[in-house]
């Protein structure tokens, strides 16, 4: 990944972060842990949903607040992939576009149930300190890394690609999405709007990335809370791909 790409990637990371603080302090503290789940999510939705569950172990009372911050996570996560598609690689952008829409709404319609059903939701609020309170709306280390790891994913599913094909390029994605949903989504764009890939293998190799991470995000989810608050979560990561897959599969066939 060229210097300016990497340069470009860091400045998404963090007015996606900035434009999230923003709204935190706009919404006021009544948003509670679903408006801080969505912030955090920006940053990794697996981390977010790890210290959710924690939370919800230590203060089962907070258990669906805890849940919403976490579902709320999922969404922020296909938000971001979208805003790294439209900014490397737009043709490919808008055939996942109806995908990721509806991942956003479903993540993002499920986390406002959860945070409704909360009947602590006020006290949620006041117990979860936004994640960046103490440290600023910017987290210029955190963007730095992340982009580094995209830059080097990058190079290693494109590596993979040149050596082993369509075999080699989705395993590598499949691979590197356990870790990290947006570095292989990353990889996808970058070889999508260099001619080397068509705009429907981003789409399948998109599916293929959610569906690994989704199960490594499962599991943290049962492992840091339990199945009492996975039990909310698992829905949200499922749901959205399932349907997901459904949707591009009528859009393939209408093609």
């Amino acid at each position: 990944m060229k210097a300016h790409s990497l340069l470009g990637l860091m400045l998404l990371l963090l007015v996606l972060q900035a434009v999230g603080h923003v709204a935190l302090r706009l919404a006021g503290p009544q948003a509670g842990l679903a408006l801080s789940g969505l912030l955090s999510g920006l940053v990794s939705s697996t981390a977010t949903i790890a210290a959710m569950g924690a939370r919800s172990r230590t203060q089962p009372g907070l258990t669906l607040a805890c849940a919403a911050g976490a579902v709320m996570s999922t969404c922020a996560t296909w938000l971001q992939a979208q805003v790294m598609l439209f900014a490397m690689a737009p043709q490919a952008a808008m055939t996942v576009l109806p995908v990721s829409l509806l991942g956003m709404v479903l993540c993002g319609g499920l986390g406002w149930l959860l945070a409704r059903r909360s009947h602590r939701l006020e006290h949620a609020a006041q117990a979860a300190a936004s994640p960046d309170g103490r440290r600023g709306p910017l987290r210029l280390r955190e963007a730095l890394l992340l982009s580094l790891m995209l830059s080097a994913v990058a190079v290693a599913v494109s590596w993979a690609r040149e050596h082993f094909g369509t075999s080699g390029l989705y395993g590598a994605v499949a691979l590197t999405a356990l870790a990290d949903v947006h570095a292989p989504i990353a990889s996808l764009a970058g070889l999508q709007a260099a001619g080397s890939i068509s705009a429907a293998q981003v789409l399948q190799g998109l599916l293929l990335a959610f569906a690994c991470n989704s199960a490594t995000r499962g599991i943290t989810a049962v492992s840091a809370g339990g199945w009492g608050f996975a039990r909310y979560v698992v829905p949200a990561l499922a749901l959205p791909l399932a349907v997901g897959v459904g949707l591009a599969t009528v859009l393939a066939g209408a093609r």
